[in-house]
Formats: C-alpha cells, structure tokens, sequence
C-alpha cells in the first residue's frame, strides 16, 4: 500500500511540474534621456514635457525647470522606431505656447542584449543637448 501512495504521488508531482513553464516576462530596455529645451534665440523654455512615443510607459517623464533642463527615464519594449516626444505643458505660462516636437533616436538607442529572467536586456542614456522649441503664433 505504501508503495502505491508513493507512486501516486511522485505521479502527481510529475504531472503538476511537467505542464509548468517559467513565466516569461516582456523584454525592455531602461531608457535615461536629458535635454535643454530652448527658443529660437537660445532662450530656455520651462514647462516643457519630455517622453517615449507610444512606449508602454514605467518611469519618469522629464520636464523642463527655469534653465530649461529635463531628464527623464523610461523602460521600453523592444520596437523598430523610437521617438522621443517635447510637449508644451505650460502654455501660456511660459510666455507662449509652442510647437510639440518629435525626435526619432532610433538610431542612437543601443541595440538590446539578450534579456535576462525578468525580460531586462540592458540600458542607454541618450543627450539631446539643446533642443529647439517653435512657438505656435
């Protein structure tokens, strides 16, 4: 009889493990990104708002303080494009309203490594330098 339970439940353990796999979890990359966000006379413009386009966004959007400095960070699934979007939050606030902006990086993003247990593959840091906003008249 002992044998029989034993069997059983070496069978069973057999059977709950055998249909498992290790979860799997989506591949991303840490994104860190900075920029000084100015007008057409070098001027710096705050309240402008610095993101990944259409990334399944974790992290922190950057925005802009008096000096027109931002830094921002942003965990991204793997894609073919990526593009880095500068919205005006502020408005009229900061002495007008301006333009958005698009940036493509796809060419600066590092290419991801193989992802680790939890889908991690790596990170890059990306400086934009100064970049230029248009007002919208």
């Amino acid at each position: 009889m002992k044998r029989i339970f034993a069997l059983f439940a070496v069978a069973l353990v057999a059977f709950l493990f055998a249909g498992c796999e290790k979860e799997r979890h989506p591949e991303y990359y840490v994104l860190y990104f900075s920029a000084r966000v100015v007008d057409a006379e070098g001027n710096p413009i705050q309240g402008i708002c610095a993101y990944p386009e259409g990334a399944e966004f974790e992290g922190r959007s950057g925005y802009s303080d008096f000096e027109g400095k931002l830094s921002g960070f942003a965990h991204i699934t793997p894609r073919k494009r990526l593009i880095i979007c500068f919205e005006d939050v502020d408005g009229e606030a900061n002495g007008g309203e301006y333009k958005s902006l698009e940036i493509d990086i796809t060419h600066l993003a590092a290419p991801p490594s193989k992802p680790d247990e939890w889908g991690f593959t790596g990170s890059d840091f990306v400086e934009f330098g100064d970049v230029e906003m248009e007002k919208n008249y």
